[in-house]
């Protein structure tokens, strides 16, 4: 794959992220016979991770969206209301959580480009590490 071709699949990955649609690729690979084992099994000299993210034929990318329950943004907005500061975890794509983030009205839409608004894991972590240095908590 080129970096055209790359960069082509990364902006309709964002582009589904941005509905907060979950992406998903589909691709396949013919296996030569005896590539994996005289029965496909698991190779006994080669990695299962090279042969399964190798010569891939990708077939599409397609977005799915899990559906927010109905009474999850107004429980949200009293909760905001009563004073409370909702914050979401997850390990979904930032952008998804973003757009996730706002339909729950954890967010405001004009928030989701700002970068202090939503924290990706490794930063989490490293601010959250900080924080237990600072303060000397365990």
């Amino acid at each position: 794959m080129n970096d055209g071709m790359n960069q082509s699949m990364n902006n309709i990955i964002n582009e589904y992220a941005k509905q907060a649609l979950r992406t998903i690729c589909l691709a396949y690979k013919d296996i030569s016979p005896n590539e994996c084992g005289p029965s496909h099994e698991q190779p006994e000299t080669a990695d299962v991770k090279d042969i399964e993210t190798s010569g891939l034929i990708l077939i599409c990318i397609f977005g799915i969206m899990d559906i927010v329950r109905e009474e999850v943004p107004e429980a949200v907005r009293i909760i905001t209301k009563a004073g409370v500061t909702v914050r979401m975890v997850t390990g979904d794509n930032i952008v998804t959580a973003k757009a996730i983030a706002v339909l729950c009205n954890i967010i405001k839409a004009e928030q989701i480009e700002d970068p202090n608004v939503c924290l990706e894991g490794p930063h989490f972590y490293e601010e959250m590490g900080g924080l237990i240095e600072k303060h000397g908590v365990e």
